[in-house]
């Protein structure tokens, strides 16, 4: 698991290099929470970053400058081109341009758009908007999980920010046109499928208390859906 501390460590070196960046993905769930102890059982080990690059000259100027900074791409057998390592961190350092590197990057520019800060130890962090990160992973679960509708840490990691925001409706409601239309129709797809209907529950940690959130998540769901 990724302490907050090593978060505001990396941003500090990236904030030397003049880049303009975010941090999305699993490991910075519990900032997106109204309570962090609703974040997923499922501890993350590695960060995840969004870097504006318009072009592959571009992208290459920011490896070099990653380079000289500490960090270091990772070597081993099956890592993905975007894998850095920096003091014993796992970040994937991903390009807003996908091409250069054959990711799926739907939403990543609206993502460094709509980017939040977060104060930890005095640093100030740049994390993605609750809104941009649903639509982000929804985009990946569409991807690379769409049907496993149990196994999915996409869809856990969805379903653990509509639970854990009680705003996010509003929040859905209010956002840019483009990203609205993409989570309410990707949202109501979901709520019209009855897999993963019957998945909501496990979604859920166990515990009695969350349990009886079931209800109220369902809710939330159809109303982002407009249903």
């Amino acid at each position: 698991m990724i302490l907050p501390n090593r978060l505001a460590e990396i941003a500090t070196k990236l904030d030397t290099l003049g880049l303009n960046y975010v941090f999305v993905g699993g490991s910075i769930v519990e900032f997106l929470l109204d309570y962090p102890g609703l974040s997923p059982m499922r501890p993350t080990d590695d960060l995840d970053l969004i870097v504006e690059v318009v072009a592959g000259r571009n992208y290459s100027e920011v490896e070099q400058k990653l380079r000289d900074t500490g960090f270091a791409h990772d070597m081993s057998p099956g890592a993905p081109m975007c894998r850095w390592l920096h003091d014993g961190i796992i970040i994937d350092i991903m390009p807003t341009d996908g091409a250069l590197l054959g990711l799926n990057t739907a939403w990543f520019v609206e993502a460094l758009a709509t980017a939040r800060t977060h104060v930890i130890g005095g640093v100030s962090v740049p994390m993605i908007s609750p809104v941009a990160f649903i639509a982000t992973k929804l985009a990946a679960f569409a991807d690379r999980g769409a049907g496993d509708y149990h196994g999915s840490h996409d869809l856990e990691d969805i379903i653990t920010v509509i639970d854990g925001r009680s705003g996010i409706v509003d929040e859905v409601d209010q956002a840019e046109p483009r990203l609205r239309a993409f989570v309410t129709t990707s949202i109501g797809s979901l709520v019209m499928n009855e897999d993963f209907q019957d998945s909501l529950s496990g979604q859920l940690p166990f515990d009695a208390a969350s349990q009886r959130r079931l209800p109220a998540l369902r809710q939330k769901l159809r109303l982002i859906a407009g249903l």
